[in-house]
């Protein structure tokens, strides 16, 4: 099994914010693009590991459509 798969997945990034612990519209757009980023990554590993086991269990992608 690949190591990236047996680390924890990568922790969600803080969300901007002014002094006054308000959000701007200037600072949502970065931090929405950096949540998108990782849940990208999260599907990512999801594939290889769904990829991985079918491999494991001697399912060919023909079969497991």
């Amino acid at each position: 099994m690949s190591a990236a798969l047996l680390a924890p997945p990568p922790e969600l990034p803080k969300v901007q914010r002014d002094s006054a612990g308000q959000m701007t519209g200037a600072q949502a757009l970065p931090s929405l693009t950096a949540v998108y980023d990782v849940a990208g990554q999260i599907r990512a590993a999801y594939i290889e590991l769904q990829a991985e086991v079918r491999l494991a269990l001697g399912i060919d992608d023909a079969q497991s459509r």
